[in-house]
């Protein structure tokens, strides 16, 4: 899957440079080479908090990463993004706790994208019309009667690393992300939508306390599955849901 399938394309030339054997060192290696201010280093012996983890890589610009294809996805995305990786982490450090010790919202909405998140790049007014699709579950609007103009005009771009573990792993046919529809063009530089991402975020233009949950199943994206090819892929109703009303 790794080798071949398109979600993997922007992180495989990173993967094939890391030494698992030299973990540690060959990521930092990576980062140097980048220009990117964070430390790849073994997890402690007493497990940390999700705000100690956090404050880690904000004060200390520490990254704990296991051996694991979960925290080297997440490596992967800290090489590739690392201006939107720092943003996010910086916030959940400046967020804290909340009003009786609760976890504030926008944490977890930076979390769902951190983990499981989708970026898909187009430019306007195309991406509002697909969005709207999106949001409404008109898959067959957005997958069947958009498929050419994802084919020229989208580029999907699998940012959460959770997601990507799954992918790589343990693939399931309703494996679902949380989706950001970003007007940029699609032909943009990776550096560029990070500029983009971690000034939105930083903003709270982007990953907002009050947004909603917009979900994906990964199965419908174009040319990234072959049993999409066929529109009858779409009828599956207990994987492209319908949505809910809210009473």
């Amino acid at each position: 899957m790794i080798d071949s399938h398109p979600a993997f394309d922007f992180v495989r030339p990173i993967l094939d440079q890391i030494d698992r054997h030299r973990l540690h060192d060959s990521l930092n290696a990576l980062a140097r080479n980048r220009g990117i201010d964070i430390a790849f280093v073994p997890p402690p012996e007493q497990r940390v908090s999700a705000v100690e983890y956090e404050t880690r890589i904000a004060k200390k610009h520490e990254l704990i990463t296991a051996n694991s294809w979960h925290d080297l996805f997440n490596a992967c995305i800290w090489l590739t993004f690392p201006l939107t990786k720092r943003a996010i982490s910086e916030l959940h450090v400046s967020l804290g706790t909340g009003i009786d010790n609760r976890r504030p919202r926008r944490r977890d909405v930076l979390t769902l994208f951190d983990e499981s998140g989708i970026v898909l790049l187009c430019n306007a007014p195309l991406c509002s019309k697909l969005q709207r699709f999106n949001e409404q579950h008109d898959w067959k609007a957005l997958f069947i009667d958009q498929r050419l103009t994802w084919r020229e005009q989208v580029r999907p771009i699998l940012f959460g690393h959770g997601a990507l573990e799954q992918l790589a792993t343990e693939w399931h046919r309703g494996l679902t992300v949380k989706a950001e529809w970003l007007e940029i063009s699609p032909e943009s530089a990776l550096d560029d939508v990070d500029q983009y991402m971690a000034a939105r975020v930083i903003q709270a233009d982007l990953l907002r306390e009050e947004d909603r949950r917009i979900p994906m199943p990964l199965l419908g994206v174009p040319n990234w599955f072959a049993e999409n090819a066929q529109p009858s892929c779409y009828d599956d109703s207990s994987i492209f849901r319908v949505k809910r009303v809210r009473r």
